[in-house]
């Protein structure tokens, strides 16, 4: 087994269980990626595949509040899927050297809307919600979209946005947010993945992909509970710090 092997396996396992806890796996698994040596285009699609097995895990974590809110759930199903898919397309279709030039400023900002999570949380326990249908469809569209493209720091703006369209508790807003990105982020896959089937150009790399959805499949499983007991304010400022260093690394190369 390779060096690049363990990392990804690692990397897949404790980027799913920030995403429990905090918010914010990509900026671990993405920066394991290019470490890997898969470029910055590859490295995002890749890791967008590879976590979705501890997305799975999270939803199955919260069948039962999910079923209590049927109505909600269901009114960001178009939207994410729609967005989830034209944020793929775009990433593909603007290409790597674009996608090269603008990951940074995507990398300092995600870092920045981790590390606001508190923020977002306190505004998520004193909105009022509900808001009107068209509201919440743009607004779960973009944020889709960007999931879809990027999607580093995509569940923070998630758990903000059930927070604010919808006014309910802290516990059912994260798993509607959890919902919301899973679909996201499965739609973005799959676009990724027929696009690949049917043009191959590498941006998806399935021996980086395989180790790296392995480690988040064991991540969602157990490692939630343990990354729950651990300091979400630890969690939260070491992904951004990685984010960021990552960031500096790439301007300054």
């Amino acid at each position: 087994m390779s060096r690049s092997t363990v990392l990804l396996f690692f990397a897949g396992l404790i980027a799913s269980s920030v995403n429990a806890a905090a918010g914010g796996g990509t900026l671990l698994s993405f920066p394991a990626l290019l470490a890997a040596g898969l470029s910055p285009l590859a490295a995002n699609a890749t890791s967008t595949v590879g976590l979705l097995t501890g997305y799975f895990a999270s939803v199955a974590g919260y069948r039962e509040d999910m079923t209590k809110l049927r109505g909600e759930v269901g009114a960001t199903v178009v939207p994410s899927i729609l967005g989830g898919a034209a944020g793929a397309f775009l990433l593909l279709k603007l290409g790597s050297e674009f996608f090269s030039h603008i990951v940074p400023w995507l990398l300092i900002g995600s870092s920045l809307i981790l590390i606001a999570q508190p923020l977002v949380a306190k505004l998520v326990k004193t909105s009022e919600g509900v808001r009107s249908k068209p509201t919440v469809f743009f607004a779960v569209l973009a944020i889709a979209l960007y999931a879809g493209y990027f999607g580093a720091g995509v569940g923070i703006l998630f758990l903000g946005a059930m927070g604010l369209l919808y006014g309910k508790d802290l516990g059912q807003v994260n798993a509607i947010k959890v919902f919301v990105a899973m679909l996201a982020n499965v739609i973005a896959a799959a676009t990724f993945v027929g696009l690949e089937l049917l043009h191959p150009t590498g941006a998806l790399v399935w021996r980086a992909a395989l180790p790296l959805a392995i480690g988040a499949l064991f991540g969602g499983v157990t490692a939630v509970t343990i990354a729950r007991r651990l300091s979400p304010a630890v969690l939260r400022g070491f992904a951004a710090l990685v984010g960021v260093a990552i960031a500096i690394d790439i301007i300054v190369r």
